[in-house]
């Protein structure tokens, strides 16, 4: 069943860029740890340095899905995809307030 309680387009698009962003930096993160370079995945990307510097900074606010899982592939890294239904989150929210009770 559907949820009675809809958000705005703006905000459903502004969570899933947030997520896609989030996602790139945790392999990021990790990969630049182990002195992997912006420069060598520009290189790997055959893309100009700038181009993936701003992508890795969160300065290109029109990433598409398929930029997200080339740049994850070319740090040794695959995009998985999954949902949850928003009455199975309510459950889980509920579930966790009232074990702290």
């Amino acid at each position: 069943m559907a949820s009675k309680t809809t958000r705005t387009e703006g905000a459903v698009k502004a969570e899933a860029r947030q997520k896609a962003f989030s996602v790139l930096r945790k392999a990021w993160k990790r990969r630049s740890a182990e002195d992997f370079t912006a420069n060598e995945l520009a290189i790997l990307l055959e893309r100009d340095k700038a181009q993936v510097s701003r992508v890795l900074n969160g300065h290109s606010p029109t990433m598409t899905l398929e930029t997200l899982a080339l740049f994850l592939d070319r740090m040794g890294y695959q995009l998985q995809l999954d949902c949850i239904a928003n009455e199975d989150i309510a459950v889980t929210r509920r579930t966790k307030s009232v074990a702290s009770v």
